[in-house]
């Protein structure tokens, strides 16, 4: 397996539960379509591909006695605070917490909404669970557990014709992080076309530094610019950032 693919399959797996927030069939195909989004922290170095081919075939088995917990998820669509499930590599992922309160932004004849977002408390139960982490955070260390934050939304293009996501230029919380898909944040909407008069809907993950000591409760989330098939831009990135609050 490529890296890239590890790198998209795992950040499917971060973002447990991508379809859990609702949509049509259509809609859920598209937020696994879009996952083949390039990402920009993808690595061609030497040590990066070794350690992608050794995860390439990684299963691993949840133990029976966990998997017997009235919390434990098996299809990790996550809905209640305290549900945990695993990922392929390890991974113990618990909900924290869950926000349900949908929020709007627009950018000329798009329209953003943010559906759910989710704060996932992990926990590396193996040597590739953080390795996969590294990776696709493009992380040099990450603790044992970690936080990230999980956020589903959907775009609508108004326009007579389809458009072509930038994606999220950055995120930054209230505690002075800044993400961006270079560095700590993953965003499937990159790259991605949306027909005249359609709805796609995505998902964004971000790691959330020292959250356990220091939680931040909000996040600022600036968009990029939109553009046609031909590469114009057709409306500049919204005014304003969009305010995400995590409690």
């Amino acid at each position: 397996m490529k890296i890239k693919g590890l790198l998209l399959l795992f950040t499917a797996l971060l973002a447990v539960g991508l379809t859990g927030c609702g949509g049509s069939k259509s809609n859920q195909a598209n937020e696994k379509k879009s996952l083949s989004a390039d990402m920009s922290n993808d690595s061609s170095s030497s040590s990066a591909s070794s350690t992608s081919q050794s995860l390439s075939n990684y299963q691993y088995k949840v133990p029976k006695q966990i998997q017997k917990s009235a919390n434990y998820v098996k299809n990790g669509d996550l809905s209640k605070k305290h549900q945990f499930t695993f990922d392929r590599f390890g991974t113990r992922q618990q909900l924290a917490d869950v926000i349900n309160q949908p929020i709007h932004i627009k950018s000329g004849n798009v329209n953003y909404k943010i559906n759910q977002v989710r704060v996932i408390k992990n926990t590396a139960k193996t040597p590739e669970a953080k390795a996969a982490a590294k990776q696709v955070l493009n992380l040099q260390e990450i603790p044992d557990t970690y936080y990230t934050f999980v956020l589903n939304y959907t775009v609508t293009n108004h326009h007579d014709f389809k458009i072509a996501l930038n994606g999220v230029d950055y995120v930054k919380t209230n505690q002075g992080q800044i993400l961006t898909t270079q560095n700590q944040l993953t965003d499937s909407s990159a790259g991605n076309k949306i027909g005249a008069d359609r709805a796609v809907s995505f998902a964004m993950t971000g790691y959330l530094h020292d959250y356990a000591a220091h939680p931040a409760t909000k996040l600022s989330i600036k968009f990029g610019p939109i553009y046609n098939t031909q590469q114009e831009k057709v409306a500049s990135a919204p005014n304003s950032t969009l305010i995400v609050h995590l409690n």
